[in-house]
């Protein structure tokens, strides 16, 4: 369930650059917050949606950035209860634990995990901090790939841990294990470059971080 909302700063940043005005920012805390009671209520998502009026989905389609008219009918359980969370993916989920979050119709991937404990998001902020936004999103792919595989066609490379695992001591051990290695056989066949460099900077520093902060 999502808990009481009060917008973050980041939230309202990208509310603004979706072009919402200081009104438009007020009535969706306040839409989210009345979806948010419905959701505690036991209301499925879908529900809560259904129930909305004209006005309230457009504001949502704005707020959420989605190009076309939401389509109820046709949202999945996650893509629909990920309309309902903060732009700063507060509140998101990733049901089926893929990797991949549906945001109505929209599939984004994202690293780390929305599902992944609050303290590997902290030390992922920390490990990339200074990092330029294009090379942040290099790292991010580069991160869901070794989590989750490659998927095409729908079918996995790789059957992922539940968070539980994946994100336990020995999880994000055996995870770091995994990519040095692999950095390690890349180094050995062309040698050092920008991104291996960027790589084995991030390794260490991730590590740090969430031995601190686990």
């Amino acid at each position: 369930m999502l808990s009481s909302i009060s917008l973050s700063n980041e939230s309202v940043n990208l509310l603004q650059l979706r072009g919402l005005s200081d009104e438009q920012v007020s009535d969706f805390s306040a839409l989210l917050d009345k979806a948010n009671s419905q959701l505690e209520n036991d209301k499925s998502a879908k529900q809560v949606l259904s129930d909305m009026s004209q006005k309230e989905m457009k504001l949502l389609q704005k707020a959420t950035g989605l190009v076309d008219p939401i389509s109820v009918s046709s949202l999945s359980r996650e893509g629909a209860h990920n309309l309902l969370a903060q732009p700063d993916k507060t509140g998101m989920v990733d049901f089926n634990n893929d990797g991949i979050v549906e945001i109505g119709a929209g599939k984004m991937v994202t690293f780390p995990p929305v599902n992944a404990p609050a303290s590997v998001h902290r030390a992922w902020e920390k490990a990339t901090e200074g990092m330029s936004e294009g090379d942040k999103m290099i790292m991010q792919l580069h991160m869901h790939t070794a989590v989750y595989g490659v998927q095409i066609e729908g079918i996995e490379s790789k059957e992922p841990l539940t968070p539980e695992k994946q994100w336990s001591t020995e999880g994000w051990k055996n995870l770091l294990e995994e990519l040095r290695g692999a950095l390690e056989f890349a180094v050995a066949l062309d040698g050092w470059d920008r991104f291996k460099l960027l790589q084995q900077d991030f390794y260490d520093k991730f590590e740090a971080e969430l031995q601190q902060l686990g």
